[in-house]
């Protein structure tokens, strides 16, 4: 049986309208203009399709730069094209990962009338956003809730993504009393780490930690899980924890998670691993006239997915939360330390071992 795409990254245009500090994706491509062919849109489809690698369910997420940059109109044909190749056969959702800033009357309407979901990148309020700014270096955060307010005028759902900063973690307060007032019905957090092209300015400290941990304890107290946003990650740590299952994330899986660049370059393993100035982890193009399964046979292939296995050794190993995680952390592996058989990382050590650390304090769970 061939592998199963479920995830379906796509970088309609590599520009972005803001240069946020942390952003992990190089400068020399969201600097670029253009947007995907539709050469390039229409064979990365039709190789899904053909090479059954296709379930009854699709998720096509718009991500990798700005993907409003692209223009409503792109959309209005790429949405089409979509349907009418994998409309008789698998159900596709479509979801936006955007900054808000681009957000008009006209694309609230387009997300009501489609049904794309949408999520909105801020850090929570002004004070905490000046990671968040254009390229002239001016904080964005105005634009970014003009965006939002339309979305709630127009009675759009939609969910918030955070990138926790040592801003928010010291004011936990004040993120909360702003997220309850976005009018968002979902929270997504991730902690600001060294990923692709950007190097983090947090460390795992003993003093970080303790601010994270404190961070995660108001959140679970301030946030109910059957209050009115739902929080991503309490989700999922609740669903680890009461089925006890070995997670087996998207990011080890060949395939599972594919990801397009612009140009039709694609990786199939974590997303980050595309967005890389030296074209490391590019398994091939979707406009190659060499199927797409013919990557799970190249030498390239065969070295990468050797290493990350041997990382994934090192985590089931040595991790008491190897079952809850799964060796999640590939990129962060391989930009931490320019390697994928690792096992811990800062990252891991921090957004996931103290997250779910504390979290089993909270909950009595051992």
């Amino acid at each position: 049986m061939s592998p199963q795409v479920a995830l379906l990254r796509l970088q309609s245009t590599p520009a972005c309208n803001l240069n946020c500090t942390y952003c992990y994706i190089p400068e020399t491509s969201r600097m670029r203009r253009g947007v995907m062919s539709w050469d390039v849109l229409g064979d990365c489809i039709r190789k899904l399709r053909n090479e059954e690698l296709l379930g009854e369910g699709l998720t096509v997420s718009w991500h990798g730069a700005e993907p409003l940059m692209a223009g409503l109109d792109w959309y209005e044909q790429a949405f089409q094209l979509i349907e009418d190749e994998l409309s008789a056969s698998t159900r596709v959702e479509h979801v936006f990962q955007t900054n808000g800033v681009l957000l008009s009357d006209d694309w609230c309407r387009f997300l009501t009338r489609t049904g794309a979901h949408i999520g909105v990148s801020l850090d929570g309020p002004e004070t905490h956003s000046g990671s968040r700014v254009n390229w002239a270096g001016r904080p964005a955060w105005r634009q970014a809730m003009a965006g939002v307010d339309r979305l709630n005028q127009h009675g759009v759902t939609w969910s918030l993504l955070t990138v926790v900063t040592p801003e928010t973690m010291r004011s936990p307060e004040q993120f909360v009393d702003f997220v309850l007032g976005t009018g968002c019905s979902a929270l997504g957090f991730k902690v600001e780490n060294t990923l692709a092209a950007h190097e983090s300015r947090l460390e795992s400290s003993v003093e970080t930690l303790r601010l994270y941990r404190d961070f995660v304890k108001h959140l679970w107290t301030a946030l109910p899980r059957d209050g009115v946003i739902r929080v991503r990650e309490f989700d999922q740590y609740l669903a680890l924890r009461d089925t006890g299952a070995q997670a087996i994330p998207v990011t080890i899986v060949p395939l599972r998670n594919l990801t397009v660049a612009v140009n039709g370059d694609y990786t199939v393993f974590a997303p980050e691993l595309l967005y890389r100035d030296d074209r490391a982890f590019v398994f091939g193009n979707v406009t190659d006239d060499a199927p797409l399964l013919d990557c799970l046979v190249s030498p390239l292939f065969e070295a990468v997915s050797r290493e990350i296995l041997a990382g994934v050794a090192r985590c089931a190993g040595e991790c008491d939360y190897y079952r809850r995680c799964g060796s999640y952390y590939v990129s962060h592996k391989f930009s931490e330390t320019g390697s994928f058989d690792v096992g811990e990382t800062a990252a891991c050590r921090l957004e996931l071992q103290t997250l779910f650390g504390e979290l089993d304090t909270l909950t009595g769970h051992r």
